[in-house]
């Protein structure tokens, strides 16, 4: 035994000798000609007899290394794709750290005669640093290959991974809108391509960014500031994104994946209903205004629900383009289809004010269950043509779907009704299933001509159409609950469950039809002339552009009630009760039945031109608007019905870009722009929301919202991959648009207005470095802002012991702002294994997700940590498979007001959960689970 012992101490210390004598190669492949770092190549290690050879991958920062390597004469060898072998000759002696860098040279470079031409993948990692690099202005790119390695199915995730951009999430959890830099998605625009496109949003302008399938596009870009050639209604910023083109050669793309939602894979089971017989019109609509609705109009496909036990959710996407053999033709088409299956689980505390003392006061606690299907489609094509090198045509055509379909039951307790004791008193249930059809259609016929030497033109005509289509969303309504069992003494012994029956007073059921359409016919023209001005190169570009929307929109609301005067048992099976139409005519004087007409003529002059290092490129843009509407609203025609407007804005932009070195920027920039407030706000109409404790009021007076925007940012790129991007930023913004209580003649509205002034200021930090294998990317955005508006105080009079009220003004943040948003992803990546993978976390710090009319009552949504985890494991040349799980934390939604909750005398005698005394008021919670996908990928 002592022997067997020896020998092995003796071989472990030859072979930490050995280990000790042995040396070390290492270095970076890089291109000749371009010196950025090379990913994946393949490097050779081989000694002189032939007898020891050892091969890498050059790493995510272009590096190799070769461990415990004997002394002795070797040859190291790089090979890469399209390029030619290089190789070096060394001597390693013992324990030495030997650095062999080698660069090669593209194969193309060495033809003198023929000139290849060709493009950079567009989707690659490298082509968005490269942009972000080279652009004229302040922006952040996410390529087609970040996204799909990434957690995220839709365009709306993806916005949160961007430094400074936070997301505002829909009901079933998914993100639906950006905010850029604490600017709440009024401020913001979605362009596809270059170009605006429209909103089916039947109120206001931004776009819901859900609607966007993630794996369409080439590369998202986040502007951060304009140009004058750039529409300059974006404060915020804008989010522009490239669709895929047309490649050099045949690619054939495809993928097919399997998902669940962890709220539907233990206990929970989702609520399907029928929306196959919903109709697509309203009754009015479909008949004339002075139709009279009866009940045959309705269906009950909307209260028959179905139960559905761990539903699949399933994601297909398929893409092919390539060019000809002369290059001259491309073209690509792309689809996407996605069926996913969400479920969120709330608890909601509907308050109000009290009436003496101004704090918030709780008036019922809604527990909802939702079962959301969302079906999300998404096509597009491409085609090409290239005369000749002076002139080329393109065309695009783009056409999202996003259907939904969102069943919501929700138990409404009332918490002031004086009742005895817990576990009594009145519930009302409430059903509701609404179906919503939202299509975004866009084509784009653009030509590039070389007139002349050193004049160039471009032209583009374009056709976008949105709509949204809410066919009959039912709400059926019963009232139960339980009701004390006392004794003699009046003390409570037990409780009774109240059988569930129809309201006999009011509406049992109600049947809402919406729908509208926001269409867009668009033409640009740009000149760009290149003459050189002494040793200067000099750019001036002139251009216009003309807009003609016509927003419509349609809205009825029936209500049914029970048919006879005797009280109704709904016993599941809608069937088995009658009705009768209570409001037989619908909604003809609701507001939002308006047509809105707006016509943009825009024009722009703009230079640019590089002196030493410095690059300058300026000008102005002029914008000048019409609008007006009609709406079938009631009211005075000279403030109700129809009404104009009409206004220009001249918006100068400055931009500065100072080359530090070759792989170092310092930009300086400052642009001028606006923010057109939403359609229905300008209508001059009172009404519009039933459940609002106040009328809204329409405001025909509102001004559009004016900034100036400053922007300083230091960039670095090391290396291919690597950045740093650290930046500051300030706006003044000068009428900004909020909401307020104001009084007319007796009453109170609750109304937008322009409150003053604004300012909005931050810090941001976007770092990226990769060593070999693996990656580490961070960002960080500190941001804070001010306005001031009037809020509304509520007391009783200590004189006349009347209630009575009074104006404050009060400082706050903008809405959606959060002060501090972070992202922090460890990625790895194995170019021989191939194996991609990333653990993503999102910080959102807390922001005010509602404005009150009152002091200190807005509601605030608490910080949020979320966690995304995503992998891709190369299978064979072709074929890889993954997995995306979103949520890993369960990281739920949170509101509250900032006031610590107090005993008031609805709920002495209660226990009111989730509320503690002293602490904020809670207000809701919204669960979601996570949610996982698996999925198999191929590439040709």
């Amino acid at each position: 035994m002592k022997k067997l012992l020896l020998t092995l101490f003796n071989v472990i210390l030859c072979l930490v000798a050995l280990a000790q004598n042995n040396g070390t190669v290492r270095g970076i492949v890089t291109d000749k000609d371009s010196k950025e770092t090379l990913i994946g190549a393949t490097v050779t290690l081989k000694n002189e007899k032939k007898t020891f050879k050892l091969a890498v991958s050059t790493g995510l920062d272009g590096s190799y290394v070769f461990k415990n390597v004997p002394a002795g004469k070797y040859e190291v060898e790089a090979k890469f794709v399209a390029y030619k072998d290089e190789d070096k000759d060394f001597d390693l002696k013992a324990g030495e750290t030997k650095i062999i860098s080698l660069q090669i040279e593209s194969k193309s470079s060495s033809l003198d005669e023929v000139k290849i031409s060709g493009k950079s993948d567009e989707g690659s990692d490298y082509k968005s640093r490269s942009i972000e690099r080279k652009s004229d202005q302040v922006l952040n790119a996410v390529s087609a290959r970040a996204i799909e390695i990434s957690p995220d199915l839709t365009i709306a995730n993806v916005t949160q991974r961007v430094s400074g951009v936070s997301i505002e999430r829909s009901n079933n959890g998914e993100g639906q809108y950006a905010i850029i830099r604490g600017m709440d998605k009024r401020y913001n625009y979605t362009l596809v391509n270059g170009v605006k496109i429209p909103s089916p949003d039947n109120k206001n302008r931004y776009v819901p960014l859900d609607i966007f399938p993630a794996d369409i596009v080439d590369r998202m870009e986040v502007y951060k500031s304009l140009t004058p050639n750039l529409e300059g209604d974006a404060i915020g910023g804008g989010i522009n994104l490239v669709l895929k083109d047309a490649p050099d050669r045949l690619t054939i793309r495809a993928n097919a994946a399997v998902g669940l939602a962890g709220t539907f894979a233990v206990k929970n089971n989702f609520t399907a209903f029928d929306h196959a017989g919903s109709a697509g019109l309203s009754p009015r609509i479909s008949n004339g205004s002075n139709y009279t609705a009866n009940i045959s109009d309705f269906s009950n496909g909307g209260f028959n629900y179905q139960t559905r036990h761990t539903p699949v959710s399933t994601v297909f996407g398929f893409s092919i383009g390539g060019r000809s053999a002369n290059k001259k033709f491309g073209a690509l088409a792309a689809a996407s289809y996605q069926n996913t299956f969400r479920g969120t689980s709330t608890i909601f505390y509907d308050t109000d004010v009290d009436r003496d003392t101004n704090e918030p006061a709780l008036k019922s606690v809604q527990s909802r269950r939702y079962s959301i299907q969302q079906e999300r489609t998404g096509l597009h094509t491409r085609l090409d043509y290239k005369f000749n090198k002076e002139n080329k045509i393109d065309l695009y055509a783009s056409y999202m779907n996003l259907a939904q379909n969102e069943f919501r039951f929700q138990s409404d307790t009332t918490l002031n009704l004086g009742r005895v004791g817990v576990g009594t008193g009145r519930v009302t249930n409430t059903y509701r299933s609404t179906r919503t059809v939202q299509q975004i259609f866009s084509a784009n016929l653009h030509g590039e001509h070389k007139l002349a030497d050193k004049l160039e033109m471009n032209w583009s005509a374009v056709y976008a159409k949105a709509t949204a289509n809410q066919p009959n969303q039912a709400i059926l309504t019963i009232v139960t609950g339980r009701t004390a069992i006392l004794d003699a003494a009046g003390n409570k012994i037990g409780s009774a469950q109240n059988p569930a029956l129809f309201n006999s007073t009011g509406a049992a059921q109600s049947h809402i039809w919406a729908k509208n359409a926001d269409e867009d016919k668009t033409g640009f023209l740009n000149f760009i002339y290149k003459p050189k001005i002494g040793d200067t190169k000099v750019e001036f570009s002139v251009g216009g552009m003309y807009r003609d929307k016509r927003r419509t929109s349609n809205y009825d609301d029936y209500s049914l009630k029970l048919s006879g005067s005797t009280t109704q048992v709904y016993d599941g099976n809608i069937n088995n009760n009658t009705f009768m139409v209570q409001t037989v005519g619908g909604s003809l004087n609701d507001p939002l039945n308006y047509t809105f007409n707006e016509k943009i003529a825009a024009g722009y002059a703009q230079f640019k031109f590089t002196l030493g290092k410095l690059q300058t490129l300026g000008g102005v843009r002029y914008e000048n608007t019409r609008q007006d509407w009609v709406t079938s609203a009631k009211g005075d025609q000279t403030v109700g019905a129809i009404g104009s407007n009409k206004y220009a804005d001249l918006l100068p932009s400055l931009n500065f870009k100072y080359a530090l070195g070759d792989k170092q920027n310092l930009r300086l920039s400052y642009y001028s722009a606006i923010s057109r407030p939403g359609f229905y706000e300008l209508i001059p109409h009172t009404g519009g929301n039933p459940d609002a404790d106040y009328q809204e009021l329409g405001n025909p007076k509102l001004k559009r919202i004016t900034s100036d925007n400053y922007d300083l940012r230091y960039e670095f790129f090391p290396k291919q991959l690597d950045q740093l991007l650290v930046g500051v930023f300030y706006k003044d913004i000068k009428n900004p648009i909020e909401y307020a209580l104001v009084n007319q003649a007796t009453s109170i509205f609750y109304t937008a207005g322009n409150f003053g002034n604004a300012s909005n200021y931050g810090f941001e930090m976007d770092f990226t470095k990769y060593i070999s294998k693996f990656g580490f990317r961070a960002n960080y955005t500190f941001t804070d802002s001010k306005i001031t508006t009037p809020k509304t105080v509520l007391y009783r009079d200590p004189v006349t012991t009347s209630y009575t009220q009074r104006t404050e003004e009060q400082t706050r943040p903008l809405q959606g702002q959060s002060k501090h948003i972070g992202n922090l992803s460890l990625l790895f990546k194995n170019a021989v294994s191939g194996l991609d993978a990333q653990l993503a976390a999102v910080y959102t710090g807390a922001r005010i997700y509602t404005v009150s009319p009152f002091l200190d009552n807005d509601v605030w949504q608490k910080g949020t940590v979320t966690l995304d985890l995503s992998a891709e494991q190369k299978i064979t040349k072709s074929f890889s498979v993954y997995i995306k799980i979103n949520n890993l934390l369960n990281t739920p939604s949170e509101l509250e007001i900032r006031r610590p909750y107090k005993i008031t005398t609805a709920t002495v005698n209660q226990d009111v959960a989730s509320q503690t005394i002293g602490e904020n008021v809670f207000i809701r919670k919204d669960e979601y689970q996570q949610f996982y996908l698996l999925g198999l990928r191929y590439k040709l």
